[in-house]
């Protein structure tokens, strides 16, 4: 793991190119993507994928790390946002987990299908992370249900906030090079909880960035 004192430009340059790289190597490249602080980026990344593999895009597919259950195009939608955001795929593939409008139960199934389907097809995986003040990663929220050991590649569950669904750890430890983006003070004493490694799995779920084995931590307050 590598923490990285560089702004975010650099950050979506690098992940750009890695993305770039695969496909022009004529690879099947699966991108998972977050929300918040993230999109901004993530659009940034789609531009530049885009001006540089255009021909390529077919050999793209994208998927969201977690999601709020909800209809199809709900505000607090991690998909919704990035679509707010200008994120446009062109011929990649990018997978709306919402898009059947059915049951909670039912989501959770598609998405683990959707999810079990892209991982066993992709050549690599590229993970783009946040890491939110408690330590959470995706949508693994400290002391949640997704904590707990699971065979399954989506965990949906209840909390105080949304009915989310995230890929567990099974799934993000397939990721094969992560790029995590983490600006701000208010992400330091996360980090630095991290760089530390002395919590379990439920209190700080950003600790399964030590089971991937290529990771590079984007940030503005240590190294």
């Amino acid at each position: 793991m590598q923490l990285l004192r560089d702004d975010q430009e650099k950050a979506v340059r690098k992940i750009a190119g890695r993305i770039c790289d695969g496909l022009h190597a004529g690879k099947r490249v699966l991108w998972l993507v977050s929300g918040g602080s993230n999109v901004a980026a993530e659009v940034a990344v789609m531009q530049l994928v885009r001006k540089h593999a255009e021909n390529e895009l077919g050999g793209l597919a994208i998927l969201p790390m977690d999601e709020r259950y909800g209809n199809q195009g709900h505000s607090n939608s991690n998909t919704e946002q990035l679509r707010k955001s200008g994120f446009d795929p062109g011929a990649a593939t990018w997978v709306d987990v919402l898009t059947h409008n059915v049951s909670f139960e039912q989501t959770v199934s598609f998405y683990n299908e959707v999810a079990a389907t892209a991982f066993a097809s992709a050549h690599v995986i590229v993970g783009q992370f946040g890491i939110g003040n408690d330590g959470h990663m995706a949508g693994i929220l400290p002391g949640s249900p997704a904590t707990n050991d699971s065979e399954a590649m989506v965990i949906g569950y209840e909390w105080d906030d949304y009915q989310r669904m995230t890929l567990t750890s099974v799934a993000l430890k397939q990721v094969q090079v992560a790029y995590v983006l983490a600006y701000g003070q208010s992400k330091k004493a996360a980090l630095v909880r991290l760089q530390k490694n002395a919590e379990e799995l439920s209190e700080l779920p950003a600790k399964i960035l030590y089971d991937i084995p290529e990771v590079y931590v984007y940030n503005d307050a240590i190294s």
